[in-house]
């Protein structure tokens, strides 16, 4: 039997972590696992996870990876991504300082606020490309700073997810281009900044920044100690790696001008890569160092996904819901169903998909912005509705895209969303873009791989790894006889925002009078 060459792909998640093993000759799958990331809350606000926890899920997903494989493959290097933004710190022994503090955290929102009271946000955004949450390094560091002056001074190491991930791997305390764009960036020159240490007053912190290297660049080997726990090879090459955002465009082949990304889950990722940085629109969204001097911009709807699907469905739809229940069909086919019974535009019905708490974040932000639906008449049905939230979804993509000063041709989709046929075709006519599908199952974990690939020689560049391991999949074209039907949605779509903040205003201060009174 001739011997296989694989790399290994681990994509740390916020809620879930994948390792996968990735053939180079033919980019099969040829073997994964995966796991849930233990987390704790241990407050309100509060998400965080126990590091060597963290590192013993992983390296169990590792053990049976390396097991599935067998004697003849020969397992040419290691990749690592993990959610970005968050807190991993290390001692001077070069071990963990606390629990990690993972980026949804909000501990040290009023942190943030006395930075935006001070008018810095703006100054700070406008350096680094990003809208700044609570859940970053420098706030949480401020934070420690304020409240646990006993563990802030033991710090000796800040750094990333997938930064933990690699320092166990081989011993190597270090972190990479992607990921120092959540800690303190220059954004234009690719490097680190000052100006975040001095802007939430943790000066000292500067020296203990690690090394940044680059995310296609060799970190280290896998040394006796992984080994042991994970079955990797001692001395297996490891890459630099990259923050999820990165790698997921990487794993679905969107790395070129022109190209961009849209991730249909809970909330709607939106983001294109460019040859130049680019911030607008301003003071929205984030920006991230790509591999191969790059810049990608990601903006995101956070409540207007498959969220608004499913809360439709729930409530509009109880017998199908209730045939979902007893197996009878299921939620695609229902969808389906649903979104072919329904003429595009919905006899002018429109949808604005902002059903999150946060209200919208993208391409403005309104904390005050809630769903709506606008045209609603007597005889509107549950398919018009169903697909008015779909078509609303397509719209609040275009929004965010036009937002952006790049020429975009295609888009890619990935997330539970992409999977639907009917809706990744709307998206196709509401954009009136090629929309590709890709034949990806973990778009992650498989950009850790391919940068894993070209680290060590196996592929050239980014493009050749892509033409590799990256499958075509489904590809929609846009319907050209929907355009002015979808053009006519759009207007209506926007022209309406403007009258419509002014009564999510309204509704928010009435609520707020009642809470009080």
């Amino acid at each position: 039997m001739s011997r296989r060459s694989v790399v290994i792909g681990i994509d740390k998640g916020t809620s879930s972590l994948k390792s996968i093993a990735v053939d180079l000759a033919t980019g099969e799958l040829v073997a994964d696992c995966g796991a849930r990331t233990p987390c704790s809350y241990p407050g309100a606000g509060r998400h965080e996870e126990d590091p060597e926890t963290t590192w013993q899920a992983v390296a169990g997903t590792l053990r049976t990876v390396v097991s599935a494989l067998g004697p003849e493959t020969t397992i040419a290097a290691v990749g690592v991504t993990g959610h970005m933004g968050g807190l991993w710190t290390l001692d001077e022994a070069g071990d963990p300082v606390g629990p990690a503090i993972c980026w949804p955290d909000a501990r040290a929102t009023a942190i943030l606020d006395e930075v935006g009271d001070r008018g810095e946000l703006d100054a700070l955004f406008e350096l680094s490309g990003n809208a700044l949450i609570p859940g970053t390094p420098y706030p949480l560091l401020a934070w420690v700073k304020r409240h646990d002056p006993g563990r802030y001074r033991r710090i000796r190491h800040f750094f990333m997810a997938k930064d933990y991930v690699n320092f166990r791997l081989t011993g190597v305390i270090a972190t990479e281009e992607s990921d120092l764009s959540f800690a303190p960036c220059d954004f234009r020159g690719r490097r680190r900044s000052e100006a975040f240490f001095t802007a939430f007053g943790i000066e000292e912190m500067s020296d203990r920044l690690p090394v940044v290297g680059v995310s296609d660049g060799l970190l280290g080997t896998v040394t006796a100690a992984a080994a042991a726990e994970t079955g990797l090879p001692v001395g297996t090459p490891v890459c630099a790696g990259t923050g999820d955002a990165t790698a997921n465009m990487i794993g679905i082949g969107a790395a070129h001008d022109g190209q961009a990304v849209t991730t249909i889950g809970t909330s709607l990722m939106n983001g294109t890569s460019t040859d130049h940085p680019v911030l607008q629109p301003a003071g929205v969204g984030f920006g991230f160092l790509m591999p191969e001097n790059r810049w990608q911009r990601q903006i995101t709807n956070s409540g207007g996904g498959t969220l608004c699907l499913d809360w439709v469905i729930a409530t509009f739809c109880p017998t199908e819901v209730e045939q979902i229940a007893t197996g009878a069909t299921t939620l695609g086919a229902v969808v389906a169903d649903f979104a072919r019974a329904a003429e595009p535009g919905c006899r002018g019905l429109i949808f604005h998909p902002y059903l999150n708490t946060a209200g919208a974040t993208a391409p403005f932000l309104d904390v005050n912005a809630r769903g709506s639906f606008v045209g609603l008449r007597r005889d509107t049905t549950p398919a018009e509705m169903v697909r008015a939230v779909m078509e609303g979804t397509a719209l609040s993509v275009r929004d965010c895209y036009a937002a952006m000063p790049v020429q975009i041709d295609e888009i890619r989709l990935t997330g539970g969303g992409a999977r639907s046929v009917e809706w990744s075709q709307i998206v196709a006519d509401v954009l009136q873009k090629t929309i590709v599908a890709p034949d990806v199952p973990e778009s992650g974990a498989l950009g850790a791989a391919m940068l894993a690939a070209v680290a060590t020689g196996h592929f050239p560049d980014l493009d050749s790894a892509t033409a590799r391991m990256v499958r075509a999949g489904r590809m929609h074209e846009p319907d050209p006889t929907a355009a002015a039907i979808y053009d006519q949605a759009f207007n209506t779509y926007r022209a309406v925002l403007d009258p419509l903040r002014e009564v999510w205003a309204a509704s928010a201060r009435a609520v707020d009078a009642l809470a009080s009174a």
